[in-house]
């Protein structure tokens, strides 16, 4: 992939913030240019915080996925997006100390006090969600499901209209409303099972 288009942190941040195309490309160039420096710059915060230097590379994928939430929702007006990162991760890895020294282990299970951790039953449940999902999207179509898979990305569109060859963008707006509405009928048909 040519990230030579992205000179600078504010071409970056403009790209992210337009979504599509632009946002899946920006992501891309931003962690392969800054993802060392910044797992370089946790290990050596690490040493000195009692961290786990195999959670560092998680952390730092984590903390980039809130940085890019973040950027796009608004929430960064101006710096340096490593520092941004490597901050955020940071914080991230503090808040992960203090959790873990506050962990109890508790010998009977009846006296859990409930915290939120989704029991075998709600991931069976969510698991179950994404497979109908899943199907009905392929019941619409390939066409259909490409049209809404890249609108619920982000995507313009006019970049929906150049990708999948679309007369005009009237016409794009036209099919993706007409499979959204294939996709809301086909869901109602649809019953979950406990």
């Amino acid at each position: 992939m040519n990230c030579t288009e992205f000179k600078t942190d504010e071409e970056y941040v403009i790209a992210l913030r337009s979504g599509g195309r632009n946002r899946d490309r920006a992501t891309d160039c931003l962690y392969r240019r800054d993802r060392r420096q910044v797992v370089i710059g946790l290990q050596r915060f690490v040493g000195y915080n009692s961290g786990q230097h195999d959670e560092v590379k998680d952390l730092a994928q984590d903390a980039f996925i809130v940085m890019v939430e973040k950027i796009c929702d608004g929430g960064y007006n101006d710096g340096s997006l490593l520092h941004f990162w490597i901050g955020i991760a940071k914080g991230y890895l503090r808040n992960k100390v203090k959790r873990d020294a506050r962990m109890n282990l508790v010998d009977d299970p009846l006296q859990f006090d409930g915290m939120d951790i989704e029991s075998p039953e709600s991931l069976m449940i969510s698991l179950q969600q994404r497979e109908i999902l899943d199907k009905m999207l392929d019941a619409i179509g390939e066409r259909c499901k490409r049209v809404l898979m890249m609108w619920a990305r982000d995507y313009s569109m006019r970049e929906i209209t150049l990708e999948l060859d679309f007369s005009s963008e009237a016409m794009a707006r036209k099919t993706k409303f007409k499979c959204k509405h294939k996709l809301v009928a086909k869901m109602k048909d649809v019953h979950f099972e406990f």
